[in-house]
């Protein structure tokens, strides 16, 4: 896998932003890997959310799919515990607008992020600040397929 890279994102005045379930704010665009991203942050979680939580979606807005592997990390400005919430393996993202089918599609995150009265100790003058960490398949290294041994091969 490629190294990490890594955009913060800050969310200003996140004291203010709505808590409606399914209220959300975007992120600017950012550019990793050739594909254009944006981060969805619903300060009131999205609708399938626990009560309470705050909800992150990254979206792909390029129209080319891509797999990757990312996390969302929230540290804590005093040198506290950090939140992360990580994939464990490359995600797929399709392209922008398509379809979602099985776990692909063109958003993947995380509705249970961290309970938003806790994020509260992470704001920094106001802002709550997201750092968002991704890493891909490097170039002409796919991953390669597993071919077992063919046992009539052997002398």
């Amino acid at each position: 896998l490629s190294d990490w890279a890594i955009m913060p994102l800050h969310y200003n005045g996140f004291t203010g932003l709505p808590t409606t379930k399914g209220a959300g704010v975007h992120s600017p665009k950012f550019s990793f890997f050739g594909h254009q991203w944006v981060v969805k942050l619903y300060p009131g979680g999205k609708n399938d959310s626990n009560d309470g939580y705050v909800s992150l979606k990254l979206s792909n807005r390029t129209e080319a799919a891509i797999e990757v592997q990312f996390k969302f990390i929230a540290k804590h400005p005093n040198g506290g515990e950090d939140i992360c919430m990580r994939t464990g393996k490359l995600k797929k993202f399709s392209p922008k607008g398509s379809e979602v089918v099985g776990d692909v599609g063109p958003a993947h995150g995380y509705h249970n992020f961290a309970l938003r009265s806790k994020l509260m100790d992470y704001l920094v003058d106001g802002a709550l600040i997201v750092e968002m960490h991704m890493r891909t398949n490097k170039p002409g290294h796919q991953p390669a397929p597993f071919v077992p041994e063919n046992p009539f091969l052997r002398n």
